[in-house]
């Protein structure tokens, strides 16, 4: 077996040489990425640490911070201005060799040559100093040079022990046999696969010895890793799949609230994105102190906590319940935020409340009107026939503004619910506004309005149901003579555009104030809140006829002016 035939063998000090220098090598070269990336990623967070009072120009706050940060990590670090100026400085650091104009363009760059690390004694890293996107300096972190020292004499120490070893046994070098060295060499190199992770690769030794032993024992671990990491990708897919398809934000955060996970939901509700986000600070991508602050008292209490807050400028209104996550110590390791957006279903409580205010104060002046007539009435006022025959007209017309208030209910309720049942055809719009501008003859001359139409002779027919766009031309005449006044003007203008008809009514009557436009066709809004009672309306009527112009796959909007008058335009599909 192999331990007789290094018994026997004189080779046994070559080998051991060559073994430990490949190994050292490689194990040289792993400790000097994890040097170059430690030391990047400290000069990553010292940049994070100092950016701000960098872009403030306070730089003896960068100072402060820098000394801090040196006795803390124990390494050099030196802070540069875009002019090549050093700000603060720990240590010793010469930038001879390093390249300030491109770090100071946006690269990253650590010391990679062994060889100019021995010759400088130096191992340092330098990243550019951002803010908001824009570069406010450097950062170069290095290792003190007693810890480069060290590095360097551990290196020569080796490198001379190795030397005079090899020379020492070069006589025995010719003779080593060859089914060690290069399986060994091969299992390094398979090993080095591994670690990149790939495990397609095998060793093929064909021996009893310990060597084919160990060959075997790598396959077989190359299999176990391999499976494993299939199954964890898998379970890794599957985890993302699961929160993508969440409806609700979900951000993960460790215990210094730096992002290690946020799903699509999360990135569409705040703005984010998912790749510039992880390991970024929650505060930089969520500008809202109060969720902050109640992460921080998450992590430091242990508790859960909920909490609505508001994002700006959009104003959305966000339900957040804060989790903490353990260990299995039990010490806090992070937190899960679950954010859902209630911004709609606040805005539907306001609705309903506003709704239910406004109603009741809708049926609430017209009862209290009967009621108050109809005591005077039994109280003996039903004995003098011209003063009953007054509270009953009263009494009547009360009746029937309930009675149109309950329809215009009604029909609002059955347009937004889709129960209303609309018998689609051909319409002439002509026709039918000569209709209705028959209804409102007597009540023009009676305020003295002059009214005129616009529409040309050869007008398109729509696509609606006539009984309910006649409704529509009921409603904005009927809005447009009451806001008028005597002597003014009411007109109707229609006009083809590409695959649908232009429809405006117009008048030149109050108008409507800037504020008021976005909510005119709102349930309830009135503009003028103390004439409308007096003038009858409910202010339903722009309600039902947004809802009925959209219900025919049309869009309605108005222009207005105060004192200049008002157009309400809305549009209707031609037909084919």
């Amino acid at each position: 077996m192999l331990k007789d035939h290094f018994r026997k063998s004189n080779f046994m000090t070559v080998t051991i040489y060559i073994i430990l220098l490949i190994l050292f090598t490689s194990l040289q070269n792993l400790y000097l990425k994890s040097i170059q990336r430690d030391l990047e990623a400290d000069a990553v967070f010292f940049a994070s640490e100092v950016k701000a009072p960098m872009a403030a120009g306070k730089y003896q706050e960068v100072g402060r911070v820098v000394q801090d940060l040196s006795r803390q990590f124990y390494k050099s670090i030196t802070v540069i201005n875009t002019f090549g100026n050093r700000i603060a400085e720990v240590g010793e650091f010469r930038e001879r060799d390093l390249p300030l104009e491109g770090i100071l363009k946006g690269k990253n760059y650590v010391d990679k040559n062994a060889f100019q690390i021995l010759i400088s004694r130096q191992f340092s890293a330098a990243v550019p100093i951002l803010f908001e996107n824009k570069i406010h300096g450097a950062v170069v972190v290095g290792l003190p040079p007693d810890e480069v020292n060290k590095i360097l004499w551990i290196n020569l120490l080796f490198f001379f022990t190795v030397f005079f070893g090899i020379l020492r046994s070069v006589l025995l070098l010719k003779k080593v046999d060859t089914h060690i060295i290069k399986p060994i060499s091969t299992m390094i190199e398979v090993s080095r696969n591994f670690a990149a992770g790939n495990f397609t690769r095998t060793v093929h030794v064909n021996s009893l010895d310990e060597i084919g032993q160990l060959s075997k024992e790598l396959n077989l671990l190359a299999k176990k890793l391999r499976i494993t990491l299939e199954e964890l990708n898998e379970k890794t897919a599957g985890v993302e799949d699961l929160l993508a398809g969440i409806v609700d934000g979900i951000i993960v955060v460790d215990a210094q609230r730096r992002v290690m996970l946020i799903n699509p939901a999360a990135c569409k509700l705040v703005g984010a994105d998912s790749e510039k986000s992880a390991g970024k600070k929650l505060i930089s991508i969520i500008r809202n102190y109060q969720l902050d602050e109640a992460v921080k008292k998450t992590l430091k209490e242990g508790s859960p906590y909920f909490k609505e807050i508001v994002l700006l400028p959009r104003e959305q209104i966000l339900k957040v319940h804060i989790t903490p996550i353990k260990d299995r110590a039990g010490r806090i390791s992070g937190s899960v935020i679950v954010m859902r957006d209630i911004t709609e279903l606040k805005h539907l409580e306001k609705l309903r409340s506003e709704f239910l205010a406004n109603v009741s104060h809708e049926l609430r002046t017209p009862l209290t009107s009967i009621k108050g007539f109809v005591e005077t009435l039994l109280e003996g006022a039903y004995k003098d026939p011209g003063l009953a025959k007054r509270f009953l007209s009263i009494i009547d017309a009360e009746a029937g503004r309930l009675y149109r208030l309950i329809n215009n209910l009604m029909d609002l309720s059955k347009i937004e619910t889709n129960q209303l049942k609309l018998r689609i055809e051909d319409v002439s719009a002509a026709e039918l506004i000569n209709e209705v501008i028959i209804i409102f003859e007597n009540r023009l001359k009676e305020k003295g309005l002059k009214f005129s139409t616009d529409i040309p002779k050869d007008l398109p027919k729509v696509k609606a149901d006539p009984d309910w766009l006649r409704q529509v031309f009921i409603n904005l005449l009927d809005n447009a003579i009451k806001y008028t006044q005597s002597g003014g003007r009411v007109w109707i203008e229609a006009e083809p555009k590409g695959d649908v008809v232009e429809f405006r009514v117009c008048d030149t009557g109050i108008g409507i104030p800037e504020e008021d436009l976005p909510r005119v066709f709102e349930r309830f809004y009135r503009v003028d809140k103390a004439r409308s009672p007096e003038m009858g309306g409910s202010g339903l009527g722009l309600a039902i006829v947004k809802h009925i112009v959209r219900a025919f796959g049309g869009d309605i909007r108005v222009e207005s002016r105060v004192n200049q008058g008002s157009k309400f335009i809305f549009t209707l599909k031609r037909s084919k």
